[in-house]
């Protein structure tokens, strides 16, 4: 399969040396634009410390939104300068970024999401709290509602242009064989949430891999982009709110159950969409 979201790559992106100058000059690069903005956010969470549930989760997703998108501008900045090519290439391979593809990424992945909720909770005895429910007044409920949207749309970006953008097309670059390019992806991308149990290992793989597939087919981010939104949106709204203090979850078979069925769903409709080209604006290409 030959991916329109290849075609920007040159033999710069083949030349060790510019790769390796890339893995060490990229995280650099991200903590020095994250490092003031960092300090300011944490000056303002250690303010106020206590507070309403919702409150405490708003204000961690954006500073994780935040912290996550300097580190994905220090990997796409350094990148320009390393592999000299334009930013926009390691995100669509469209002349413009589609916006209707990532809302209909989004569109997608919200009831794919809700049904399996509702058979984890009804089947596995999953945990629904229904956060955007909880007491505390409107303002409240309204004030999580748009911090959940903003940071997880912030954060969701900057996770898809590193691995979906950056990482992808940099294993391409040495194969072209799509099954190792996408597995490679989703191996990385679970290791990056430190996510060792092996179910969990496998879920957060599993989900990975669907969104490389996706930018491979689609030929750009929008629709990862979007169903990664999604997906963690329908997790902070109605299974519990992200907070620092949570401890990491184990995972177990029902995860990797759920994973399965949604990373097929994702395959199913990106399929569906490269015959709509006039809904995607895809570039033709072999199958």
């Amino acid at each position: 399969m030959t991916s329109p979201f290849l075609q920007s790559l040159t033999p710069h992106d083949r030349h060790w040396p510019r790769v390796i100058v890339m893995l060490v000059s990229a995280p650099v690069a991200g903590l020095l634009i994250s490092f003031p903005v960092m300090i300011a956010l944490y000056a303002l969470g250690a303010a106020e410390p206590e507070g309403p549930r919702l409150q405490r989760s708003a204000l961690y997703v954006l500073q994780l939104a935040l912290m996550l998108g300097s580190l994905a501008a220090g990997v796409v900045l350094a990148a320009r300068v390393i592999f000299g090519r334009p930013v926009a290439t390691w995100v669509t391979a469209m002349p413009r970024f589609r916006k209707s593809l990532l809302l209909l990424g989004a569109a997608a992945t919200l009831p794919a999401v809700a049904v399996l909720m509702a058979i984890d909770a009804l089947a596995f005895g999953g945990d629904l709290q229904f956060p955007i429910l909880e007491p505390g007044g409107l303002d409240l409920r309204l004030g999580y509602l748009c911090a959940m949207v903003v940071g997880l749309l912030v954060a969701a970006a900057a996770e898809e242009v590193v691995f979906r953008g950056y990482v992808l097309q940099q294993t391409a670059a040495f194969t072209r064989n799509i099954w190792v390019i996408v597995a490679v992806n989703g191996v990385l991308f679970s290791l990056f949430h430190l996510e060792f149990d092996p179910s969990a290992l496998a879920a957060r793989a599993l989900a990975g891999a669907a969104f490389a597939w996706a930018a491979l087919r689609l030929g750009g981010l929008e629709f990862a982009i979007g169903a990664h939104l999604a997906a963690n949106l329908m997790l902070a709204l109605f299974q519990a709110p992200m907070l620092p203090e949570d401890p990491v979850a184990a995972g177990g078979l029902d995860e990797v159950v759920g994973e399965v069925a949604l990373a097929a769903y994702t395959v199913w409709i990106v399929e569906l969409l490269r015959r709509r080209p006039n809904l995607t604006g895809a570039i033709s290409s072999p199958a």
